[in-house]
């Protein structure tokens, strides 16, 4: 079938269409507090000394996921208690702990940013 045309940034379709999402972003590794940029998707986390984050907005972010990695011993924890716990719906600071290897995904609600996954060793 004719998918339809394509004209600057709109696209026709005439028919069924099946889309996926894919996130093309080149990691960045972080080795002091930083805030959180608007092209930032794979977040290494390699300090010396516990890294305190600023996440972007919830309310401006919903749905956006950030993934972080921990490859230091050393805590990593946003500026504003707004992240939900894996393991509850209370907010707290921290986004991984002091164990180089831990991980997490982080996706907004709208109003936090909760813990979706992360490492099995992650427990706070």
């Amino acid at each position: 079938p004719v998918i339809g045309a394509a004209t600057g940034t709109s696209l026709s379709v005439t028919g069924s269409v099946t889309a996926s999402t894919f996130i093309s972003s080149s990691q960045v590794t972080k080795t002091s507090n930083f805030t959180v940029s608007n092209t930032d998707y794979w977040i290494i986390c390699n300090g010396t000394s516990a890294i305190t984050v600023t996440l972007p907005t919830p309310s401006a972010n919903n749905g956006r996921a950030l993934n972080f990695k921990n490859i230091a011993n050393q805590a990593v924890n946003s500026a504003s208690s707004n992240v939900v716990s894996l393991y509850s719906a209370s907010t707290q600071s921290v986004i991984l702990p002091a164990t180089a290897g831990s991980w997490a995904t982080l996706v907004s609600d709208g109003t936090n940013w909760v813990i979706m996954q992360a490492s099995s060793d992650y427990v706070v």
